[in-house]
């Protein structure tokens, strides 16, 4: 069988990557592909070598890929995609009825906001590949409000955990801090951050500190720095008498450093499930707040959450192990299973993606209206949710406003 993996940007590719062997260890002719998701660079050259080395990779446009219809020559499609290609896919996929791929979903990282959101517009795939039993939970409570079938969802994990972490019987490297592009997002938040981690360097001055800030300067990823934290640690530096010799910023990535850290540190980040399931005692900052926005209601319950101020080193932290069990997935242990499930599910016949409804997404009928008002790719990007008025009356008047302004120069 051929199988396509779908990807968008760094992360995603990095999921994809970590699963398409076992998909050629049961026979099947695996090819990666990054999507046009946005117009500005989406993933850097050096991302994608340092992800899949030599292995070629296309680009491809999924509306122009489905219209010619060579989607229809791969017998898996593996979506590691985000919100928009998500959107995209299932909508042109449509066209090809019963001529379509298998579609497996699958997510880069936490789902740490939006999830239910997310969970809607997949609700298409012939398989959801979830992270978690918590998630599996919500996807099931949602299907069964909107009557939507949810026996699609499968427990599959976090595909990180599929790339092992080799670690001695006793790290004694640095505490590392992994940031997040946008938790928290505001500059005075993310000053905050930056002035705290310097603090923490000083007052532990015998314990080394390491930061690996989410990009490198010319990287992308799918969330964008307003406030990028390197300058924000140097500023901070400055203000606390200079920058303190047990603090260093790294582009390591991130399975390197869980190998050898002592302490993992994060606002909320996927490496925290990592660095947990690596066995490496480990602290989420609680100063910014129990706000959706920042995701850290994924770990609520978990025991972990902590402010600066009470950080202490070295420290011993355990997760809730209720919280562990429903929150953090291995899928070493399920994958042989769930990929030998959608090979033979690939090998029936495919449901036109017509009969599997999207109502938990939005009605049929809000779509047809939004279809008249905004058109396709508008209802794809959403383009109804920005906040704007309607062409009508007050743009009329403003375009009688300048006429007539004109004609009172003119004459």
């Amino acid at each position: 069988m051929r199988v396509l993996a779908l990807a968008s940007y760094d992360s995603f590719l990095n999921t994809a990557r970590l699963i398409s062997p076992y998909f050629e260890r049961s026979g099947c002719t695996v090819e990666l592909a990054l999507v046009q998701a946005r117009r500005q660079t989406q993933i850097s050259g050096k991302q994608v070598e340092q992800y899949v080395g030599g292995t070629k990779v296309r680009w491809i446009d999924i509306e122009s890929f489905c219209v010619t219809h060579e989607v229809a020559d791969y017998d898996i499609l593996l979506s590691c995609l985000e919100g928009l290609s998500t959107r995209r896919l299932m909508h042109h996929l449509v066209q090809l009825g019963d001529r379509r791929p298998l579609v497996i979903s699958c997510y880069p990282g936490l789902v740490l906001r939006y999830a239910l959101d997310g969970f809607s517009m997949r609700t298409g795939s012939d398989l959801l590949w979830l992270n978690c039993q918590a998630d599996a939970e919500s996807y099931a409570a949602m299907c069964s409000s909107f009557r939507v079938d949810a026996s699609n969802a499968r427990v599959f994990g976090l595909g990180a955990l599929l790339e092992p972490v080799t670690r001695p019987l006793l790290a004694s490297g640095p505490v590392v801090f992994f940031e997040q592009a946008v938790i928290p997002r505001y500059h005075a938040e993310r000053e905050f951050l930056a002035a705290e981690l310097v603090r923490l360097a000083k007052r532990f001055p015998k314990t080394n500190f390491v930061v690996k800030p989410r990009t490198a300067t010319k990287e992308a990823s799918l969330h964008r720095s307003w406030h990028p934290i390197e300058p924000l640690l140097r500023a901070a530096a400055q203000s606390q008498g200079g920058w303190p010799s047990n603090l260093a910023l790294t582009s390591e990535k991130a399975s390197t450093l869980l190998a050898t850290a002592s302490h993992c540190l994060t606002v909320c980040s996927t490496v925290a499930a990592e660095a947990i399931h690596a066995g490496i005692p480990t602290a989420v900052i609680g100063d910014f707040g129990a706000h959706e926005e920042y995701g850290l209601q994924y770990f609520f319950g978990s025991g972990i959450i902590r402010t600066f101020t009470e950080l202490q080193f070295p420290f011993v932290s355990k997760p809730d192990a209720e919280w562990k069990a429903r929150f953090i997935a291995d899928p070493n242990t399920v994958i042989d299973r769930l990929v030998n499930e959608a090979i033979g599910l690939a090998a029936a016949p495919r449901v036109p993606l017509m009969q599997r409804p999207q109502r938990a997404e939005m009605s049929p009928e809000l779509r047809a209206h939004l279809m008249r008002r905004e058109g396709t790719s508008g209802v794809l990007a959403r383009t109804f949710k920005s906040q704007r008025k309607p062409l009508g009356s007050g743009m009329l008047a403003s375009i009688a406003k300048f006429w007539q302004q004109l004609l009172c120069l003119v004459t």
